[in-house]
């Protein structure tokens, strides 16, 4: 007899259906246990179909139902698929039923679950039926009352949203009372009881209204949440100065846990936090940890309006809060920390995985028409490239503009549950703006294409820039229509200046938005353009730079990215031009061009200079990213290329990296912007020097200095690049490091996941053998998504040498983990799997073993749905 298997039904956008009721009060009795939690729910409904005959449908899964009354009287119903059905209901009534749930089982992590003895809830997309029948969607918005009665031991805090009105003990059991008195959608609803030290402080909003703060950390970590709390307080100021949006509750809290899917969640008024983005202090998160918190705690306070207070209709409208926060967190972050190290880090992303996944099985467009599991879909494209659309808003209407028309939206919409198009009418009739055409960014998969060429006419003493676009064809589509698009630009004379013609408006971009379009400047013959600047569209750019061109650019521009971006393409170049001397492992040329470029860069370098730009500028960019400007992946190619070009910067350049080591010193352990970018310069300049010794047979000088780097240093920042370059570049001081840090920071489990991570991503086959041997570490745990995203995380989605290792055993091991995890975690399993969907554009010997493994994968008789949306859509393709 054969098994079933199961088998899953898309959802499509165009399917959505108003509810047939709405909830408009909800009252909730939640008495905690660790395994027989009683959720007691008393929902006031109201019809809105006119077909009074409609019956109410409530979503549960995962539920013990031990009674349903409607109003007051016990009533019948009926089971039906992931729900239950109550029939002949009145226009206005009140359904009080009881179910119980098991939080300590629940290892999905969605609804509520019990871990680390703390009692949590994750309820977005669709995690509240786990916790109790209800009506489980975004467009249905309630007030809620909600009871915690908690254990008898261990849970001294209890919180819900909103407003606490009472606490204290009944039969030796405490409890609390919160109301929230905002509407919200089930996702928003959270619910947190445990034991914590407090971060306590105060933020008077710009109407004098005092509201208190609070974050709840793990014992004895309070000094870790004090960055936190100041990045609370810097967020609500700037929402204030930028926006004029000011908090609308008495307090504010956020709540650090350690097993958490996500990085945030902004449930209304009560953030939970993953303590990676809240938990810092100098001796133990890096400068990047550092800013990390304050950009997610930036973002999920962004969300209490444009999110929270305005909200979604339904889950394929999730770019419509999601991209908006995203851009005002960038903007945030440009603000309070540093404008290019910002943009440059989106543009990264952009460029590397979302430019990945738009190349993938599972390309989406930024609103996608069919979903299967809602979970798949929180996304890079449906994130960041939903933020650069925002951008390209902004950049078109400009800031007063846009900031007119964000205003008006949320005052049109405060309080109701709404779509992109609303959000797009808003704009339009408030800064007057037509995006008929630019709508296309919302519905179509791909990355855009944009050629560039130019000629000089001499006779009319212009320059005539031509610009194409082509759109590759997706699953879902295979012809594209032109994107409407602005295109920064400038232009660069020979003697290094910018040259503002008079054809060029000045905001500084043109209007592209055809297949083929010509543009006329009227300029010198020496001169020629800067094209994309800022990176104003999420584009793949040809454009036809000599090398001399990209120099100039490199030394003379003002734009950071582009800056940045010229160095880039000399490292792109240089891979792509000797990709088959280093497929018969060949002796490649020297870099010349760039070595010059970057010689001239270190050579000036002084505690004046933008070390962050200059950081960003000398890094060689990943073997990931270098994989990504290739339509076939010929993955030992590429590295051999990238290996020799790191190895042939870092021994021409070894005389001026020595020099820049401890020229430019951090003033202290601390974070600043400031002493961050002189920590990454400093760090860059140690692993290049390591990398010169090591090709200069001189691995144990390599080892000395690394060792004493890492012995030398009181800051995170420092010794973990330190680790890195000992483990990845196989350094004698190697395993010295490694025992210093585990006998150092074992019992710290966010500090302990980096001790997991560096030996997960060394950039060859060992990285296969330490992920096997770690994963029988007394510390790992398989059912914490932080440890699980050091380890087999980072294997699958930051080492593509280990993982394509080509004799297969990277895909076994991902492939065996998955199948693990199906059961414990599957939206954590689909993330780490994400790196196999596009084997196709690897060579033969590597599909082939990439395929039985996702074969493998589909004939397991429970598999997920998440799992099964990626691994099905990957065969299809």
């Amino acid at each position: 007899m054969t098994e079933k298997r199961n088998t899953y039904k898309a959802q499509k956008r165009t399917d959505y259906k108003a509810p047939n009721f709405t909830a408009v009060d909800i009252d909730l009795t939640f008495t905690l246990d660790d395994t027989h939690t009683i959720v007691k729910n008393v929902t006031t409904f109201k019809r809105l179909t006119s077909d009074t005959k409609a019956p109410l449908v409530l979503n549960g899964e995962d539920l013990k139902l031990n009674y349903v009354k409607v109003d007051g009287i016990e009533a019948k119903y009926k089971d039906v698929k992931n729900g239950i059905e109550i029939s002949s209901v009145p226009d206005e009534f009140t359904v009080e039923l009881e179910n119980v749930i098991n939080p300590s089982e629940n290892s999905s992590l969605m609804g509520l679950y019990k871990s680390n003895g703390t009692f949590c809830t994750q309820c977005e997309p669709e995690g509240f039926r786990r916790i109790t029948y209800s009506l489980d969607r975004s467009d249905v918005l309630a007030k809620y009352r909600v009871t915690i009665i908690g254990p008898e031991y261990g849970c001294g805090v209890l919180l819900s949203n909103g407003n606490l009105i009472e606490r204290g003990t009944r039969k030796n059991r405490p409890y609390a009372v919160w109301e929230d008195p905002f509407p919200k959608p089930s996702y928003l609803f959270a619910l947190v009881a445990g034991t914590f030290d407090i971060v306590s402080d105060t933020f008077t909003t710009m109407s004098r209204r005092k509201v208190a703060l609070e974050l709840y950390v793990d014992r004895g970590s309070y000094d870790r949440g004090l960055w936190a709390m100041q990045s609370i307080k810097d967020s609500m100021k700037w929402d204030e100065d930028r926006w004029g949006l000011e908090f609308d509750l008495d307090n504010f809290k956020v709540v650090a846990v350690d097993f958490f899917n996500f990085g945030a969640m902004e449930n209304k008024g009560l953030n939970v936090f993953n303590s990676v983005y809240v938990m810092v202090d100098p001796t133990c998160a890096t400068d990047t940890a550092f800013y990390n918190v304050q950009s997610v705690i930036g973002h999920e306070y962004f969300h209490n309006y444009t999110g929270d207070r305005v909200t979604l209709r339904d889950w394929f409208q999730l770019s419509l809060k999601e991209s908006l926060t995203v851009f005002r967190d960038q903007e945030f972050s440009s603000d309070v920390a540093n404008r290019a190290l910002t943009r440059l880090h989106a543009i990264n992303v952009i460029r590397g995985p979302q430019f990945a996944e738009d190349a993938s099985p599972m390309a989406h467009p930024v609103r996608p028409e069919e979903v299967m599991e809602m979970n798949n879909f929180y996304t890079v494209t449906i994130y960041d490239k939903g933020a650069e659309i925002i951008r390209m808003i902004h950049t078109l209407i400009g800031e007063s503009r846009f900031k007119k028309a964000l205003n008006d939206y949320l005052r049109k919409f405060d309080g109701q549950a709404v779509t992109i198009e609303d959000f797009l009418c808003c704009f339009e009739e408030s800064a007057g703006v037509d995006l008929s055409q630019f709508r296309r960014w919302y519905t179509q998969a791909g990355t855009p294409h944009v050629k560039a060429s130019w000629t000089y006419d001499e006779a009319n003493k212009n320059l005539v820039l031509k610009l194409t676009q082509h759109t590759n064809p997706t699953r879902d589509q295979k012809e594209k229509e032109p994107f409407y698009m602005p295109i920064r630009l400038s232009f660069l004379d020979k003697d290094g200046h910018d040259v503002h013609p008079a054809e060029l408006s000045s905001d500084g971009f043109i209007i592209f938005n055809e297949n083929e379009q010509e543009y006329r400047f009227t300029l010198d013959k020496d001169t020629f353009p800067v094209i994309l600047r800022d990176f104003s569209a999420p584009v793949k750019l040809d454009a036809p730079y000599t090398m001399e061109q990209l120099q100039h650019m490199l030394s003379f521009c003002d734009d950071a990215f582009i800056k940045v971006d010229c160095a880039t393409t000399m490292q792109n170049r240089y891979v792509h031009d000797n990709l088959e001397i280093a497929a018969a492992e060949g002796v490649l040329r020297e870099p010349a061009e760039l070595i010059a470029s970057y010689k001239s860069i270190l050579d000036s370098v002084d505690a004046q200079s933008d070390l962050i730009l200059i950081n960003e500028t000398l890094k060689i960019q990943s073997i990931a990213n270098l994989m990504e400007t290739f339509d076939k992946i010929n993955i030992d190619a590429i590295k051999y290329a990238h290996d020799a070009l790191e190895t042939k910067v870092a021994v021409s350049l070894v005389n001026e990296f020595v020099q820049l080591y401890g020229k430019i010193k951090a003033s202290s352990s601390n974070y600043s912007v400031t002493d961050m970018g002189r920590r990454a310069l400093n760090n860059l300049a140690l692993h290049m020097i390591a990398v010169a010794k090591c090709a200069m047979d001189k691995k144990t000088e390599a080892s000395e200095i690394v060792f004493n780097h890492y012995n030398g240093s009181k800051n995170m920042t420092d010794k973990l690049q330190a680790m890195t370059d000992a483990v990845h570049l196989d350094l004698d001081c190697k395993s010295e490091i490694l025992k210093s840090f585990e006998k150092d920071w074992s019992k710290d489990a966010l500090v302990f996941d980096n001790f997991f991570r560096v030996q997960a991503t060394v950039p060859n086959k060992s990285a296969i053998d330490n992920v096997k041997k770690l994963l029988s570490h007394p510390s790992f745990d398989g059912r914490n998504p932080n440890r699980v995203r050091a380890l087999t995380g980072a294997l699958a989605l930051s080492n593509p040498v280990a993982l394509n290792d080509i004799s297969g055993e990277g895909y076994d091991l991902l492939c065996k983990q998955i199948t693990e995890l199906n059961d414990i975690n599957p939206s954590v399993a689909a993330r780490i799997l994400t790196p196999l969907l596009s084997f196709r554009r690897l060579d033969e010997k590597r599909q082939g073993m990439i395929l039985n493994n996702l074969n493998s994968l589909m004939q397991m008789p429970k598999l997920s749905r998440s799992i099964y949306e990626k691994v099905s859509t990957a065969l299809k393709e």
